[in-house]
């Protein structure tokens, strides 16, 4: 199984912060290439999708999240949000660990996050709209939290098949990309 999915444990755990030993292991860089490999894998099926991982949904219990902005891979481990904005917005969010479903979630519009990259030097930067979304997705990971437990109210909640009823050759794709993750 590439993604752990919903329904083991590690996935409600709190994961633990890594010292700057532990980030220069081979153990913790095999992880960060491992999931690098995994996101390009879900790209190059879907172009739209494999941006944000978390280190529990790779099978281990550690601070470190992975995205890609505008094309580049940006690790951020021991990751913590600093600042986030007073206006929030409605961001569609659907999870690796269990990607049928898929909902609207309340995200603040920006957050600044600190966080250590792969070599262990601290790092933060400002995150907007999406990028800001994701970010705060991938850290609840890392606190047990999934975005079905933000969800306010479940009118919004769907299941994929519903959501891209009308657009069958998407939803195969969809369907395609779930059976790489898992298999």
């Amino acid at each position: 199984m590439r993604i752990v999915q919903l329904g083991d444990p590690i996935l409600r755990e709190t994961s633990k912060e890594l010292s700057v030993e532990e980030i220069k292991s081979d153990e913790i860089q095999q992880l960060l290439l491992r999931m690098k490999e995994t996101l390009n894998g879900i790209q190059s099926i879907s172009s739209e999708n494999g941006n944000a991982l978390s280190a529990p949904q790779s099978g281990t219990a550690v601070r470190m999240i992975l995205l890609r902005i505008d094309g580049v891979f940006v690790p951020m481990i021991n990751p913590v949000i600093t600042r986030k904005s007073e206006e929030t917005f409605e961001f569609d969010e659907e999870c690796f660990s269990f990607y049928n479903l898929r909902a609207k979630v309340t995200r603040y519009v920006e957050v600044d996050v600190s966080y250590m990259d792969e070599f262990a030097n601290n790092q933060s930067i400002t995150m907007r709209g999406e990028n800001a979304g994701l970010v705060q997705h991938e850290i609840d990971h890392l606190n047990g939290i999934f975005f079905l437990d933000r969800v306010n109210g479940h009118e919004n909640l769907a299941s994929i098949d519903h959501v891209l009823k009308d657009s069958p050759q998407r939803l195969t794709k969809v369907k395609e990309m779930i059976d790489y993750m898992v298999g």
